[in-house]
């Protein structure tokens, strides 16, 4: 009975092993395939691109209304990195970990969630389009990829608050600080810069002071656990009704 015991134990760990071993086969096939596709996708969306220099950059501005980097609140700087690109001095324009956890969420979940760092938004802003397509994804990361080759961070940080689409016909910051508090953007205190970065989030849905004091907290929120402000700041800049030119008016 043992010896047909050992028997039949030895032939289910055989097939098991097989089975381990096919499936491991199958895997590889697939990821093997699914690379040369993936290769083939990115080649074919990369022909034909434009070589990226500092003066395709800059000649695609959107604006007249450009701000020198230093003329730009620390604060402004600080809250559009904490909300929409917290490794932004780390990455070297597309952010890996990011890009994977949108991936993951977007399949596991009913909800978008974008991977997208400043640098590539800077591409689609002035570079590529609006349109949701593999191609146009697959052009904006290899553009912010080659993007800080020629160019540093603070510069590409700049290009993106002087260019950003703030609402109500205002691109850029400066143009922004002017519409919403009637100010010169190097006047905005932090509530105000926390509002500002919030707006750029959904520009259309927070053209409305309720939601954008709304959006402005979680801006702080970002800043206040990144490090960015202290609690006295994140408190005395939720406490400030920071209203709209247009209210005050």
């Amino acid at each position: 009975e043992k010896e047909i015991y050992y028997k039949k134990r030895d032939k289910k760990r055989r097939k098991r092993h097989q089975l381990i071993k096919r499936s491991l086969s199958v895997s590889l096939a697939v990821i093997f395939v699914a690379t040369i596709v993936a290769s083939l996708a990115v080649f074919i969306s990369l022909k034909g691109s434009t070589k990226i220099t500092k003066d395709l950059i800059y000649n695609s501005y959107v604006t007249e209304n450009i701000v020198p980097v230093d003329e730009i609140p620390k604060d402004l700087k600080n809250a559009i990195i904490a909300t929409e690109d917290k490794r932004f001095y780390e990455h070297g324009g597309v952010d890996i970990r990011s890009l994977t956890r949108s991936v993951v969420n977007n399949i596991l979940t009913d909800s978008t969630q974008g991977g997208s760092t400043i640098d590539m938004q800077v591409s689609k802003n002035l570079l590529t389009s609006e349109d949701k397509t593999y191609k146009r994804k697959v052009l904006d990361m290899y553009n912010a990829i080659q993007m800080n080759k020629v160019m540093t961070k603070d510069e590409i940080l700049c290009t993106y608050l002087n260019n950003i689409y703030l609402g109500k016909s205002a691109y850029g910051v400066a143009k922004g600080a002017k519409v919403y508090f009637n100010k010169d953007v190097s006047e905005l205190n932090l509530a105000q810069c926390a509002m500002l970065a919030g707006i750029t989030n959904n520009p259309y849905r927070f053209r409305e002071h309720d939601q954008a004091k709304a959006r402005q907290i979680q801006v702080l929120d970002d800043m206040l656990e990144q490090g960015y402000i202290t609690k006295d700041e994140y408190q005395d800049a939720v406490d400030d009704p920071t209203l709209f030119a247009s209210e005050i008016d």
